[in-house]
């Protein structure tokens, strides 16, 4: 575990000298904040509420969504792991005695956990600049539902985008299906539009499915809703989490037979 550890000090600590990309993903924060924040005030002047949502609730839950958006650094799993696959590089991680998915999830966990701090302040600088006056809920319940919910769903990422970078063993080029896939999620977890908008059927459907829970269900939990989701969705997303775990063994075991370590 130590060595685990030490990949995630040496993460952390890398951030520190890429100041400018700490700067950016705060700027890329309140964009998205800011770009909310335009689109639903024209919304709601013509309404006082949206499926149950207030302005104030649905600018809450877009800067409580666009928070857990910058703190998951998952798709550089994909990308680096890929890379390294092609170029050869990732031959130094099947000999070395530290399991490649291990390092690479501690890595992510370094970046996640430094810009963790920079992301709550873009979100409170949002919350300032545009008054938006950020609902939470008072039922510490639902917050450390959330909590559990977030970490549960950021894992989950870190296992889906390393499934995707090991399937470079197989595949020359994966940049258009990581880049599908990132579109795809950013509208699956609720991150583009809160899923309460779409119809009732379409839910239900989504609840079987991780991506409902990674963002959506934390973000509506911090806003005081959808306490009767949490614990499902914990189990939901434990039995997605082992599925995806059992897949990347069997995938990783399977693909890298044919590697040569010398690149692709």
């Amino acid at each position: 575990m130590r060595k685990y550890l030490e990949v995630f000090r040496w993460s952390f600590k890398m951030q520190i000298v890429w100041r400018f990309d700490v700067a950016m993903t705060m700027l890329a924060t309140m964009c998205k904040i800011l770009a909310a924040w335009i689109l639903w005030r024209a919304i709601f002047d013509q309404h006082e509420y949206i499926r149950g949502f207030s302005f104030q609730t649905m600018l809450s839950y877009y800067i409580i969504v666009s928070l857990l958006n910058s703190l998951d650094f998952s798709s550089q799993i994909s990308g680096e792991v890929s890379y390294l696959i092609r170029d050869g590089g990732f031959s130094k991680h099947m000999v070395t005695p530290m399991n490649p998915f291990g390092f690479f999830s501690f890595m992510a966990a370094g970046e996640t956990a430094f810009h963790f701090a920079f992301s709550c302040l873009a979100a409170f600088l949002c919350s300032v600049l545009f008054n938006i006056r950020i609902l939470f809920t008072a039922n510490l319940l639902n917050a450390a539902a959330a909590l559990i919910l977030i970490l549960m769903g950021l894992f989950f990422m870190m296992c889906l985008h390393y499934l995707l970078g090991i399937l470079t063993f197989k595949f020359l080029n994966i940049k258009a299906l990581i880049f599908i896939t990132n579109n795809v999620t950013a509208f699956l977890t609720g991150a583009l539009v809160p899923l309460a908008l779409l119809p009732s059927s379409i839910q239900n459907i989504m609840k079987l499915f991780p991506f409902y829970y990674v963002s959506y269900v934390p973000a509506m939990l911090l806003t005081g809703r959808l306490g009767e989701e949490a614990l499902p969705g914990m189990v939901i997303l434990s039995l997605w989490v082992s599925g995806f775990i059992l897949l990347i063994r069997f995938s990783y075991s399977r693909l890298r037979n044919g590697y040569e370590g010398v690149g692709i």
